[in-house]
């Protein structure tokens, strides 16, 4: 069962039910946030009957929003490793571990958002989807969708990565191609959509059900941690479900008494569009529009100005004495290579937070032999031209001429 019991307005603390599909505040046309009985759940929940459960969202189903079993959507999201990673350790200086969504069913860290987000809808009577997406959240929306029979329209960049748009149109949901150069256009867009053509959006925090999914994040790192928490934990932002679900998980952990602390939870965004590292330096809690989406490789991320403002994840930042910092293109380049050393392939945006570690440990913000946890957002092969794939050796097959590569492979 689930310990749901409304919705509440960010802005104007207005109360709706959690039966009704709504998505936005009514009175003032504020994000909306599920809360819980969580003094009822520490009384009826048992950690021993969780862990019996198999990995995945659902594990922590009394966490989550869905109140009917029947709805659950499952293809495997969730339950995503905590690898342990020795050279990055060494290079920072701190415990580094990796928490890697690229095993997830569409290859991000989206799955765990719409697993429960669709499944929420569905149990609402949802019969339509639409949403916003610069890939990954349009191939997860696709898979969860499709999986039930829900139809869907995805509104999707129109410089989006090509391997991102075949996945879509292999899931054969429709598919069309938003020219946009500042992202308020998008959001008031999707606002009218909900509003005017009466559509069920699936955009992060528009949607009030997706951001929950990520609670998961702080229950799954606390388990795999042997309940303990880590000290830091680093995510890319886009919205900021990710790291502002977990900022929720935690709570949650707290409350109920299985934990004792929350991390210090750390944003990363790219420089070529930093508002939300913006507002943070400037001790702000709403950013404003800055730079060019399109300037950077890491697109699972860029925007302008994250939706409403990006105060949800400069809300968690604050709250946990985190910090939030911009990584460059070459920086995120050599994330992946320093991952890939690590046996982790990772898309731009995820290999931003190992710089972001390396700066925060060059700072003294991340302390020798703290638990660092990196969100490894997504699979490399999100976008596999990231890194340049030329200037490799040609050869004949004849031993002499791999004698000489292996040679100068050795020396």
């Amino acid at each position: 069962m689930s310990f749901v019991t409304e919705l509440v307005c960010d802005q104007c603390h207005a109360s709706y039910s959690h039966r009704e599909p709504i998505l936005l505040c009514r009175s003032c046309g504020g994000v909306l946030d599920p809360q819980y009985d969580l003094a009822a759940i520490a009384k009826a929940v048992s950690l021993e009957r969780i862990v019996a459960r198999k990995p995945g969202v659902w594990r922590w189903r009394e966490f989550l929003p869905i109140t009917d079993e029947r709805y659950f959507i499952d293809i495997g999201a969730g339950g995503s490793p905590l690898i342990e990673c020795p050279q990055l350790s060494r290079w920072i200086g701190a415990q580094v571990l990796v928490k890697y969504e690229g095993q997830q069913p569409t290859g991000s860290l989206k799955d765990r958002s719409f697993a429960v987000a669709v499944a929420k809808a569905a149990e609402l009577g949802v019969r339509g989807a639409i949403t916003y997406s610069s890939g990954n959240a349009a191939v997860s929306l696709a898979a969860h969708a499709n999986h039930i029979g829900m139809r869907g329209l995805i509104l999707v960049n129109a410089w989006a990565n090509r391997a991102k748009l075949a996945a879509i149109h292999a899931l054969e949901m429709p598919i069309v191609l938003l020219d946009w150069r500042d992202f308020r256009e998008v959001e008031a867009l999707m606002v009218q959509a909900i509003r005017d053509l009466g559509l069920f959006a699936f955009v992060n925090f528009q949607n009030p059900w997706r951001h929950d999914g990520y609670k998961t994040y702080a229950y799954e790192n606390w388990l795999d941690l042997g309940r303990h928490i880590p000290d830091h934990q680093i995510h890319p932002i886009g919205t900021g479900g990710g790291i502002f679900g977990s900022w929720k998980g935690y709570r949650d952990l707290s409350a109920i008494g299985w934990a004792s602390a929350i991390p210090r939870l750390h944003g990363t965004q790219p420089a070529a569009c930093a508002s939300l590292v913006t507002a943070f330096r400037a001790g702000k809690f709403e950013a404003v529009p800055e730079g060019d989406p399109t300037a950077t490789i890491a697109e699972a991320v860029a925007n302008n100005v994250p939706l409403d403002a990006g105060r949800r994840p400069l809300r968690a930042i604050a709250a946990t004495n985190g910090h939030a910092v911009a990584i460059t293109d070459d920086e995120m380049r050599d994330g992946i290579r320093r991952l890939g050393q690590e046996g982790i392939f990772a898309e731009p945006a995820g290999a931003s937070t190992v710089w972001a570690a390396k700066h925060l440990a060059t700072q003294g913000v991340i302390q020798q032999g703290e638990v660092v946890v990196l969100h490894v957002t997504a699979t490399g092969l999100k976008q596999a031209e990231a890194l340049p794939v030329d200037g490799f050796p040609q050869i004949q097959p004849k031993l002499q001429d791999l004698e000489r590569i292996v040679q100068q492979w050795m020396s």
